[in-house]
């Protein structure tokens, strides 16, 4: 068992602390998921290239990844919300001098962390169903239902597929084959930091979706995998992937079939995660407002890979029963390299692929563009740049 324990050497060396840490094994930090997981994130904590923190003053960990020299933390400290002071504690003795934050905070866990001398602000909204209540009746959902109706007369049929069944193979490749193919167009690139992956190469809790054409026969057209929610009897639709000429309805008539499916088997709630920087109404913020301008600032002009005001479009037709506040705690401060940090290990996007997109942009639609074709694109690129470095300079 003490293998299984961090090691914390409180141990002063050029003024830095230095830790020790051996990394828990999957079985622990699985089962503390199952006991204390209620943010929609803390299933993915388990993949992907993290650390993991423990202390013997409080059953749980926190995940984090390191940047520029600041400690990132995903999501909530993964333990009862009691024990949470102890164990954010623990955790900044650790990390001795350098900054921490703390990305996607439920409410929840606020207070354990301001108790720890962070401060907080929204980062935006995560669109939360209530299963029992979801509905495709209405005015509301008029759009989405005529969606659904247009996938289901073109022939796509859901169904739930086991990555290990016999017979699998080929489903699972075309599955990874529609998964690279729609990361290329997001610059080949997993998230990876609270979102997960397929990971269809080993057994996990995660549960697999495929909605398929010719009555179920045909090719794979999209496909979600979800995770377990385990302290809110729910789960979260992390991975949607789909076809470029998907048929239209596809992910509309996945998600509501999930739904349906997930309800039936006496499921409470769905998350479809976060809509990043959407209904920013926290009061918290007037305190910062050079970090509510550089936000607004992203939501308003980032556009391309990520689209926040699209993706918060596509989860609102939904209409969520709530959209529950998620927070950004930092300390001592906020600042560029905090900010720069927290970008970097969460992969929204990168200075180098920005100035990339920006030189390839006219290239990339050809010799026709033309000459103010080439101008407007520069204009744009231009624009973008000026109102990033006046968010950043006006720090």
């Amino acid at each position: 068992m003490q293998a299984l324990k961090t090691i914390k050497a409180h141990v002063v060396k050029d003024r830095s602390y230095i830790l020790a840490n051996v990394t828990p094994g999957r079985h622990l930090l699985e089962s503390y998921v199952r006991r204390y997981g209620v943010n929609s994130s803390s299933y993915v904590l388990l993949e992907g290239a993290k650390r993991y923190f423990t202390s013997p003053r409080a059953g749980g960990f926190i995940a984090y990844q390191t940047c520029a020299g600041v400690a990132v933390i995903g999501g909530d400290p993964v333990c009862a919300v009691e024990d949470a002071p102890a164990l954010i504690e623990d955790f900044l003795a650790a990390m001795g001098p350098r900054p921490v934050c703390a990305y996607q905070v439920m409410p929840e866990m606020l207070e354990a962390f301001r108790h720890a001398g962070f401060d907080g602000v929204q980062i935006g909204s995560e669109a939360v169903f209530d299963l029992s209540r979801f509905t495709l009746a209405g005015g509301q959902m008029e759009l989405v239902r005529a969606a659904i109706n247009k996938a289901r007369r073109e022939g796509v049929v859901v169904s739930e597929h086991d990555p290990f069944a016999f017979g699998a193979g080929p489903i699972n490749a075309e599955m990874r084959a529609v998964s690279d193919e729609w990361l290329r167009a997001k610059g080949n690139r997993e998230m990876g930091f609270l979102l997960g992956g397929l990971e269809l190469e080993r057994r996990t809790a995660k549960r697999y979706f495929i909605a398929r054409s010719e009555g179920g026969a045909g090719r794979i057209e999209g496909f979600i995998v979800c995770e377990p929610i385990y302290g809110r009897g729910g789960y979260y639709l992390d991975v949607t992937r789909r076809r470029p000429d998907a048929v239209r309805g596809t992910m509309e008539l996945l998600t509501a079939e999930i739904f349906k499916l997930l309800c039936d088997e006496g499921c409470l709630m769905a998350s479809m995660g976060l809509a990043p920087l959407a209904n920013i109404d926290d009061p918290d913020l007037d305190r910062h407002p050079r970090l509510r301008r550089l936000m607004q600032f992203a939501y308003e002009r980032v556009e391309d890979t990520y689209d926040f005001k699209q993706l918060y479009r596509y989860k609102a037709k939904y209409h969520p029963h709530a959209w529950e506040r998620r927070y950004f705690c930092f300390r001592p401060r906020i600042s560029p390299r905090v900010l720069y940090a927290t970008l970097q290990v969460r992969d929204a996007f990168s200075a180098r692929e920005l100035f990339s997109r920006i030189r390839s942009a006219p290239a990339a639609r050809g010799p026709q563009i033309g000459l103010w074709g080439k101008i407007e694109s520069w204009k744009h690129a231009a624009s973008f740049i000026i109102g990033l470095c006046a968010a950043l300079l006006l720090w």
